[in-house]
């Protein structure tokens, strides 16, 4: 239960709520991504379940864009299609920052953003190069989401973590906070 001046945690939590937006929203998803660029991609099915995916960022943008390479005929394309809506989970390690964001996609096939964006490792996909016609792109526009960020680095944080499970005190969890952008 939060105390009434806001980022205190009273004294039965451990960690310390702060809601960010706009370009602070942005900074926070750009480092997070940064330390952990995997993903659950969902989309959502014909059926309207979640459907999720593994998927790797190629690029965050100022403004917290992120964009994705995908094959054009894809199943997440043909959901795109119907439905721009996407949720992303990221999670940096055991003990480091979570981050949920929930966002609209565009498919993107212009060759310029994917000249731009194109890294030869993925190549092990795009078995034509940069300029392989099943190439587009995925731009993901967050609107909004949530983080856990433990403050400290995952290492840190798991020796928090065992000194807390010997002493049976509880630890500093870190930040927790709701984005907008």
């Amino acid at each position: 239960m939060q105390d009434a001046t806001r980022g205190t945690p009273s004294d039965n939590e451990s960690s310390t709520e702060q809601d960010l937006s706009g370009p602070a929203a942005a900074r926070k998803i750009a480092d997070l991504v940064a330390a952990g660029d995997s993903c659950f991609f969902c989309t959502f099915s014909m059926s309207s379940e979640l459907h999720a995916r593994p998927m790797t960022v190629t690029e965050v943008e100022e403004g917290g864009v992120l964009w994705f390479f995908t094959e054009v005929d894809s199943l997440k394309n043909i959901e795109l299609d119907r439905d721009p809506r996407v949720t992303l989970f990221f999670k940096e390690g055991d003990n480091a920052g979570h981050l949920k964001l929930d966002g609209t996609t565009t498919i993107v096939t212009d060759q310029a953003t994917i000249h731009r964006l194109w890294s030869p490792k993925l190549r092990a996909w795009f078995t034509e190069g940069e300029n392989d016609p099943r190439i587009s792109l995925l731009r993901v526009d967050p609107v909004s989401g949530e983080y856990w960020d433990n403050r400290h680095g995952s290492a840190v944080a798991g020796i928090k973590m065992l000194f807390g499970a010997i002493t049976g005190q509880r630890v500093d969890e870190g930040v927790h906070g709701n984005l907008k952008l």
